[in-house]
């Protein structure tokens, strides 16, 4: 067994193994109490339960077995990921997480996620009820985790049903007078390059002035700056490998980089986080009446005016830097209202001009 040190402080510290990390080097945890005896002791259980754990993995409660995890996808998923995760380690599943895994069976896990459903007083004292998004991805960390250290147990939750709700996107006499209500501020650059370069926040908060070339006219999009699990702002790289692109610049934004670089402070384009630039638009929209939409659907915007203007597929999934085209497809293309009444009308007409034949006795109009 280790032996405790006393430290300066009159304190007892004793440095227990803790197995191996995701990197293969050795962890261990630092134990301190007032007492040799008490530090020792506590050593002692930590080891008999550190052997527990080794012999059978499901002995862990579901909360060592979600920090393991988490640790072992630190560093290869996307530091906003890894934060969703810690967050839902924290504040949900909290009737499950002192229980060991080999405790759990399919009824306690789909009581608990019928809870997770339930209304909730968040931190500011208001009722709130999480999406059915949300849930899947509390069901989808939790599955991970049981599939990792308690393969076994087969879960047959049910689950909400996913929401199909409309995606709010601007029409293009809406977006005309959000580009007038933005020129000459802090969030020009911003609402430009998400509705017309098709760029998402983090993209454009993360962007420095080596990735903009002024002779070739063209602006690289190759990192992405988001909130870690310490809630601290970090780069990283794009979404996905199609997200790491290139992309024309016209002239009418590449005039507004010229003067943004003239007055930069710093060595970011947009000295602004993604959280400011949504807040921030928020702002704006209502100010002018606009439809109260998020940042991200900007993005959806520029993807709904390609579809409008017919530009194919394979150009639209490059410039928007989606990894498949089922993805550009399925999430962003959205149909604009001033688009679908055009189409309806050509329907409408069509179907009227049968009505006026067949009265009049001619042959059907040809599609």
């Amino acid at each position: 067994m280790a032996s405790a040190k006393q430290l300066p402080s009159g304190s007892w510290r004793v440095q227990v193994y803790a197995g191996k990390g995701p990197d293969g080097k050795r962890q261990y945890i630092s134990i301190t109490k007032p007492t040799k005896k008490e530090a020792e002791f506590e050593a002692l259980q930590f080891q008999l339960h550190h052997r527990e754990i080794s012999r059978d993995s499901s002995a862990m409660t579901l909360d060592e077995a979600m920090q393991k995890y988490i640790a072992s996808k630190d560093g290869i998923l996307s530091p906003s990921t890894i934060r969703g995760y810690e967050n839902i380690r924290r504040n949900n599943l909290q009737g499950l997480m002192d229980m060991r895994l080999n405790r759990l069976t399919p009824q306690i896990i789909q009581q608990a996620i019928n809870k997770e459903t339930k209304p909730y007083t968040d931190k500011r004292g208001r009722q709130k009820v999480r999406t059915p998004k949300t849930i899947r991805n509390i069901h989808g960390l939790l599955s991970a985790v049981l599939a990792e250290y308690h393969p076994g147990l087969t879960l047959r939750t049910t689950l909400p049903q996913k929401e199909i709700k409309e995606q709010g996107i601007l029409e293009p006499d809406q977006i005309a007078i959000l580009l007038k209500a933005v020129e000459g501020t802090a969030m020009e650059l911003p609402v430009l390059m998400g509705v017309w370069l098709c760029m998402r926040a983090s993209e454009i908060a993360a962007l420095t002035w080596d990735c903009v070339d002024f002779e070739r006219k063209t602006l690289t999009i190759k990192k992405a700056l988001v909130r870690d699990k310490d809630n601290q702002w970090v780069e990283k790289g794009t979404k996905t490998t199609g997200s790491t692109r290139t992309v024309s610049v016209p002239d009418y934004i590449l005039e507004k980089l010229h003067t943004a670089k003239e007055s930069a402070g710093g060595e970011r384009v947009v000295p602004l986080s993604g959280e400011s630039m949504y807040k921030r638009l928020k702002t704006i929209l209502k100010k002018n009446g606009l439809p109260d939409i998020r940042f991200h659907d900007l993005r959806h915007t520029a993807a709904s005016v390609m579809v409008a203007l017919n530009v194919p597929t394979k150009y639209a999934q490059a410039r928007g830097g989606w990894s498949t085209p089922d993805t550009m497809q399925r999430i962003y293309e959205h149909t604009m209202a001033s688009k679908r009444t055009a189409i309806d009308e050509v329907i409408n007409g069509y179907f009227e001009q049968l009505l006026d034949t067949k009265k009049a006795g001619e042959a059907p109009p040809n599609v």
